[in-house]
């Protein structure tokens, strides 16, 4: 099940406008060596004004595999399969720890529990770390991140963000401690808009191409102050952000595998503060799912995503609808489980509400058969001439083993007003919260190998006394 939010021909308009602004208004650049890297390949450059021309670019884009695998200790996914995944928000600075409670600043703990409670959840397929731990020196956030994550789950990794190439040398290395040789863990970088790769950006991308690991450009533009106001005028700019980087990581490392990403947002032009519920961060995300796509390329975009400090209804709703028009235009892969007000903050109880938001996104993709037996014509017969019940027809239990109605982990579980009222009226999220610490008293992950273990204690050691 797909539809296309842009008609084709204007996806192609926002191509060729993306390649106009890369060779006509070009990007911002100071690294030598990134810099000699394009210009030796045909680009041109004018100060730290670089143009790309649209064959370099072009040529780039070939390189790239269509599909990009990526593994865990005892999972993999492959991106560009024609499937939705999905993964968490990455980077939160304070945790709720329980609904009504006051918020507190993230810990190194923190990250261990909620990769541990992804790790149970069935609708959750990789893992990014959740928190940024503020009882670390801030040299050590990012590596703690990662360290913490790859103790406390099984299933595919997506690495931090990273700030410079350092960190990503250190985490190339704890990878191949626990994956091997080849680890297929994808690394993010974020050029800053608009169009700007000056600084430790160009110099973590081409890092990132050398060390082999899958690459996931993360423009961020604001629509109004980064980027144009219109929409499309933001898609252009974003979609000429991602083929630069793109295009320096493709010279780098030709066939490097590449996970095509947007993060646009709407801003509040009343406050400058980011509108994270609008429907447009859905349309957007939608677009830039055909974007990619046009590339041949899987594509990972926002897709929680809601607005305010309180789970509650308004919430809820702004989360599903963003999350389903990107799911609906074809999205590899959608982020957002955990996210609360823009992604500074998250929850257990979130968490898991998000995973059945995205149980039933998946159910909708998923559809339903149409053919001799789903349409059941004997048993409509059948029940008709005996008891009218199709309770107890052999066709109801086959399709109710075979999930063909959706049953989420949340389901209401006290049945009319006085037993909910019983119950001490619980909400979702007192409900979420405590589901949330069952599945942590249940779940057990298998610790990594002592080896590995004390590998990675070396690194994290080495680093933190040579940062």
């Amino acid at each position: 099940m797909k539809f296309e939010y842009l008609a084709p021909e204007d996806v192609l308009k926002v191509h060729h406008a993306s390649l106009q602004v890369l060779e006509q208004v070009g990007i911002l650049l100071d690294d030598p060596e990134t810099l000699a890297l394009l210009v030796d390949n045909g680009a041109r450059a004018e100060g730290e004004i670089v143009f790309l021309p649209q064959e370099l670019v072009l040529q780039c884009l070939q390189s790239c595999p269509n599909e990009v695998t990526l593994r865990g200790r005892e999972h993999e996914v492959k991106l560009g399969s024609h499937q939705l995944y999905i993964h968490n928000l990455g980077g939160a600075r304070d945790i709720l720890d329980e609904p009504g409670s006051m918020i507190r600043p993230a810990t190194t703990p923190d990250v261990a529990e909620s990769a541990r409670l992804l790790d149970a959840l069935e609708n959750v397929d990789t893992v990014t770390p959740l928190y940024t731990p503020r009882d670390v020196p801030p040299h050590m956030m990012v590596l703690t991140m990662f360290d913490q994550t790859v103790r406390n789950t099984t299933k595919p990794v997506n690495g931090p963000g990273v700030t410079t190439a350092k960190e990503v040398r250190i985490l190339a290395e704890m990878c191949r401690v626990v994956f091997g040789e080849q680890p297929a863990v994808s690394m993010g970088a974020s050029p800053v808009s608009p169009l700007n790769f000056r600084g430790h950006i160009a110099p973590v991308m081409l890092e990132i191409a050398r060390q082999n690991l899958p690459f996931g450009p993360l423009p961020c533009p604001s629509v109004g102050a980064t980027s144009p106001m219109s929409l499309a005028g933001s898609l252009v700019q974003q979609n000429a952000e991602n083929l630069a980087s793109i295009t320096i990581a493709q010279l780098a490392r030709p066939g490097l595998p590449i996970v095509y990403c947007g993060r646009l947002s709407v801003l509040n032009m009343r406050n400058g503060a980011p509108i994270w519920g609008n429907p447009e961060v859905g349309m957007l995300s939608a677009g830039t799912v055909q974007l990619g796509h046009y590339y041949h390329l899987p594509v990972n975009v926002y897709g929680l995503a809601g607005s305010g400090y309180a789970a509650d209804m308004q919430s809820g709703y702004e989360r599903a609808m963003n999350a389903l028009v990107p799911a609906l235009a074809g999205a590899d892969e959608l982020s957002g489980v955990g996210e609360m007000a823009g992604g500074t903050i998250s929850s257990n109880a979130q968490i898991v509400v998000d995973n059945d938001i995205y149980g039933m996104v998946k159910r909708i993709l998923r559809g339903y058969a149409v053919n001799e037996d789903s349409l059941a014509v004997d048993v409509i017969a059948h029940a008709m001439r005996s008891s009218r019940n199709f309770m107890s027809e052999k066709h109801t239990r086959t399709y109710l083993r075979a999930g063909e109605i959706w049953r989420g982990r949340l389901g209401i579980e006290e049945v009319g007003w006085d037993m909910w009222q019983a119950a001490g009226a619980p909400t979702v999220m007192d409900r979420a919260n405590r589901l949330a610490q069952q599945i942590l008293a249940d779940h057990i992950i298998a610790p990594l190998p002592d080896d590995q273990l004390q590998a990675l204690d070396e690194i994290m050691r080495f680093a933190n006394e040579n940062h």
